[in-house]
Formats: C-alpha cells, structure tokens, sequence
C-alpha cells in the first residue's frame, strides 16, 4: 500500500514536470528513459529480481534517474541495482548462479531510491548542484550499506560488534559492524563517488570526496539506527492513523531514514562550504 502511494506521488511530479517545467528536449529523453525503464524493469522481473509492484516502482525510479538525471543518473543507478543484485545472497543462490531465490518489492525499491529520485526532482526543478549532489550521496550510501551487508555479513565474514557498544555479536545483526564490512562500505561509496566523477568531472575533486565520504558515513548511520529502533513497533493510536509499513521499524524504514540523513547532510555541507 505504502509503496502505491509513493508510486502516485512521483507520478504525478513527472506528470506536473512534463507538462509545466519541461523543454522538448527533456520530453525526448523523458520519452526514451520510460521505453528503457520499462525493458529493464520487465527483465529484472523475468530474472525474479523484481516482484510486479517492485516493477511498478522502478519503471518510475528509472523514468525519474534518466529522464530528469540524465546520463549520470541513470548510470549511477544501475551501478548500484547491478552491483547490489551480484552480491546479494538472497538474490543468487549459492548452489546456482541461475537460482533466484530473492525479488525486490516496491518498498524495497524506494527505500534505497525514494531520496534520489526526490533530490533529482528538486536539482531538475531549480538546476542548482547541490541537490545533485544529495541524491549521488544518497546512492553512494546505498551501495555502500550494501557492500558492507552482504560482504562483511554474509560473504567474508569476520568479528562484528555492535555500533552502540561495541560488544561482539554474531555476523549480520542489526547494528553490526566489522572491519571487512566497513572495507566494503568504502569501497562501494568510492565506487559510486568515482562514476559522478568521472561522468560529470567539472563537479571537482571535493565533490567527489563529499560524495564518497558521506556513502560510507551513511553507513554507521545506518547501522546505529538499526541497532537503536530496528523491530520497534510505535503506539497502537499511529497504527490506527497509518499504514503498518510507517508504524513498523523493519529494514526498508532504517535504510529509508539513513538515506535521507546522510544526503541531507550531503546537502548542508554542499551548501555551507559553498563547494
């Protein structure tokens, strides 16, 4: 339910866009971004990564990434879609590379995609960088928190600690960290810091940085949210005002929070270094 409606929600922004805000030219690479949101949506969910809401989700993540983002957008998303989809264990099983076991839904799109999409709607509307800047960051957390989930939990497993405490708990706890994960969280958020770089070089070396950096901060955001409010359930009046989803602290709402802190704090350093 929570994920139709954020589905309407950006809809109706690129309806708005279309028709209010956009050149033709932006009408052409619109046009084009939906003819190839909709073939790799379609194949993702051919390829079981993708359940039917979760295409729905994407068809419009990937119409708003190349369609108001450009190549950079585009790009930078299916770094982290592809990347994040190689990895996952849940995604691949381990007996067959060809044995789906894992599809991502609708929140799950969002959860990870719903600032960038959000921050690229704003830099479209207002051409200033800094939003650019946010939703880049906000997919450099992503892969980042990815990177150190499924390498340092699942695959390379080493001691973990709790981020609140620092005591040893077992691989993959909510909260967790370790110093494989935390090396694959840096290398994920380079990652991504390195394509915005390298597609859109004039944004400078302390762009670069900035990105890359608040990825791999986002990261031990994300882990301090999961271990502090991870499986919290709120007061039962909320639930009788909102959707479970809201109400529930579960996974998709951690990375939901963590993305918005980190390419929030992406955007005030932007904006107060005047980079």
């Amino acid at each position: 339910m929570l994920d139709r409606l954020i589905n309407i929600f950006f809809l109706f922004s690129l309806v708005f866009i279309f028709i209010l805000s956009a050149t033709a030219e932006d009408h052409l690479r619109i046009g084009i971004a939906l003819i190839l949101s909709l073939i790799c949506a379609f194949l993702a969910f051919i390829m079981n990564w993708l359940t039917l809401d979760g295409l729905t989700s994407a068809v419009l993540f990937g119409l708003i990434a190349y369609g108001l983002g450009g190549i950079l957008g585009a790009v930078v998303v299916l770094a982290f879609f592809i990347s994040s989809s190689l990895l996952s264990k849940d995604m691949i099983s381990e007996e067959s590379l060809l044995d789906k076991k894992f599809r991502r839904d609708g929140l799950q799109v969002w959860s990870n995609g719903f600032w960038f999409a959000l921050w690229v709607i704003i830099w479209f509307l207002t051409k200033q960088d800094a939003f650019l800047v946010a939703g880049v960051a906000s997919m450099a957390f992503a892969t980042a928190d990815t990177w150190a989930s499924e390498i340092g939990g699942h695959r390379l497993k080493g001691k973990t600690f709790l981020i609140t405490n620092l005591k040893n708990v077992n691989p993959g706890t909510d909260g967790g960290i370790s110093l494989i994960g935390s090396l694959a969280s840096l290398l994920g958020a380079f990652f991504i810091g390195g394509i915005f770089w390298l597609i859109q070089p004039e944004s400078g070396i302390r762009s670069f940085l900035l990105v890359s950096l608040i990825g791999f901060i986002g990261s031990f955001i994300d882990s301090w949210i999961g271990a502090k409010f991870q499986g919290l359930n709120f007061n039962e009046k909320l639930r009788e005002i909102f959707a479970h989803q809201i109400t529930y602290v579960d996974n998709n709402m951690v990375n939901w929070m963590a993305s918005g802190s980190s390419s929030t704090l992406a955007l005030l350093i932007f904006l107060i270094l005047g980079y």
